[in-house]
């Protein structure tokens, strides 16, 4: 390097300069469209009640009643616009105006704009930029008594009024105050819910349950207006807007993730016990909304969040022979008999065919089944049906349900003519009778029956379905697959879904749950 060559610090400025507004003016935003997103995210964080857009090709108009913009900062937007300047004030208004957070005022900068007019009202002084293309920009100040409040007339080329009105309507459905484009609300809220709540301390937001969905997620908003998104995991289905704005002038999704990570523990928290209060009104809703909640309240119940709370609330169908009500986990748990099952009907079936009694039969789905059983470690049996027909129906209805089980029973006989023997549990080792606890206790509805029962036999022949009341499934003790199951639960009881398929052969499916855990696991 020649030591007497000059460095031209001008021109490396001017370098800077341009760098630096394309970076903080366009890096962080997905375009030009965002511009009008960002001026309502201003007018929220500076306390406004209300936010009104006007649009028309390739113009907006922006007002709100926030507090105004400081005069100063119109003043740095002037010079920042104005390309006469020299490069060492426009390199001063560039992190002046980062510096508060301004990036509304930047992004603008940073187009450039056709034409640009701020007039705002901030503490009794009314100030106003006016600019246009090929003339200098200019701020006039005067005393003003009027409230606070700002309007922004923006011209480019670059501003799409679809594009801009598209991304509105995703970032401001759930903005703290009214957000109107062109006369129509962007507040759309959540959708399709059981009602927003409040969120409490530490958090700040609101937050509902959805009538539909498997996954929690929450989104995070920066200031009103949504920035990034995150799922939850292990968690019940719930659905936030937690707002994560500070005085950061980045704006950037990622950090409010970092943000909101240590604050997990505390939404889901929250989200349960809404769920809980949502499971009190349960008697009053659908039928289809009270088997939602009820199926999220045993979510919850199987990840442990609020047992107290989550066992009491009556959220479950039962009917006995005087009433048809709710009842919560605990009442359930207490209502198992000794053998550890419990009368249960499928929502199509009808109560009134089954002799009720004083014992509560519980009304649910496969669905609801399956988690029940995980949760309180039960299996489920019909009631006796009612017997009321006449006699010539009593007596046809007993000759058919004979004549099937007889044809039942002789198509297993021709298909297995010597039958194993059955061996009794305490006669099995420890790791078979584990086997037969985790099958029992996933027993689900087949494509064909329904598993009733798992039971262990001598031999070393195929794994039978036998038919009866109810449907019992045979492991014959030195079957290569059972003993593989056996080898497969001792050293992880999460194999229990591929066991299950393994040992049914696909003919009855294990519950939903199960397969969730395994595709989660193998994920």
């Amino acid at each position: 390097m020649n030591p007497s060559a000059s460095i031209d610090v001008h021109g490396l400025l001017t370098i800077d300069v341009a760098s630096e507004l394309r970076k903080l003016s366009r890096a962080q935003l997905q375009g030009p469209w965002q511009i009008p997103a960002e001026l309502v995210r201003r007018a929220i964080r500076d306390s406004c009640t209300s936010v009104e857009l006007t649009t028309s090709r390739h113009r907006i108009t922006v007002r709100d009643n926030g507090r105004g913009v400081p005069a100063n900062l119109l003043e740095w937007t002037a010079v920042l616009l104005d390309e006469r300047r020299s490069n060492e004030d426009r390199h001063r208004a560039l992190t002046a105006l980062e510096s508060a957070g301004a990036l509304a005022f930047l992004a603008i900068a940073g187009l450039p704009p056709k034409a640009l007019e701020i007039t705002t009202v901030a503490n009794g002084v009314r100030a106003t930029l006016a600019y246009k293309t090929g003339s200098a920009p200019w701020v006039t100040k005067e005393a003003y008594a009027g409230a606070d409040e700002t309007r922004v007339v923006l011209e480019s080329k670059d501003i799409e009024r679809r594009r801009a009105t598209e991304w509105l309507t995703g970032a401001a459905r759930f903005a703290p105050v009214p957000v109107l484009v062109d006369g129509k609300s962007m507040n759309a809220g959540f959708i399709e819910t059981f009602g927003a709540a409040p969120l409490h301390q530490p958090l700040r937001g609101q937050l509902a349950i959805p009538a539909t969905g498997d996954t929690a997620h929450a989104w995070l908003l920066e200031h009103g207006l949504v920035t990034g998104h995150v799922a939850v995991p292990d968690a019940p289905c719930f659905e936030a807007a937690v707002e994560l704005g500070t005085n950061s002038t980045e704006l950037s999704a990622a950090r409010l993730r970092e943000r909101m990570e240590p604050r997990v523990n505390a939404l889901i928290d929250q989200a349960v016990g809404h769920l809980v209060r949502l499971g009190q009104t349960a008697p009053g809703m659908s039928e289809a909304a009270r088997a939602r909640i009820a199926r999220l309240i045993l979510l919850a119940a199987r990840k442990g969040a609020r047992p107290e709370a989550v066992h009491k609330v009556n959220v479950f169908r039962v009917v006995d022979a005087e009433s048809d009500k709710c009842v919560s986990l605990r009442h359930l748990r207490d209502a198992a008999s000794d053998d550890g099952t419990l009368p249960a009907l499928y929502p199509t079936q009808r109560p009134d065919r089954f002799a009720l009694g004083s014992v509560p039969v519980l009304i649910a789905d496969e669905g609801e089944r399956s988690l029940l059983a995980e949760v309180l470690g039960v299996r489920f049996r019909p009631p006796e049906l009612r017997d009321d027909a006449g006699p010539l129906l009593r007596t046809w209805r007993r000759f058919v349900i004979a004549a099937g089980r007889t044809l039942s029973g002789a198509a297993e006989l021709a298909r297995h003519p010597l039958r194993p023997k059955l061996l009794e549990d305490a006669a099995l080792h420890p790791a078979e009778q584990g086997l037969l606890a985790a099958m029992r206790r996933h027993a689900a509805r087949g494509r064909h029956r329904v598993v009733g029962d798992v039971r262990m036999c001598v031999g070393n022949g195929p794994v039978r379905r036998r038919p009866g009341s109810p449907p019992r499934l045979l492991l014959p003790r030195d079957n290569p697959t059972v003993k593989a199951a056996i080898v497969a639960l001792q050293r992880d009881p999460a194999w229990i879904y591929p066991v299950w398929l393994a040992l049914t052969e696909g003919e009855a499916l294990p519950p939903r749950a199960l397969r969730g855990h395994w595709v989660a696991r193998a994920g």
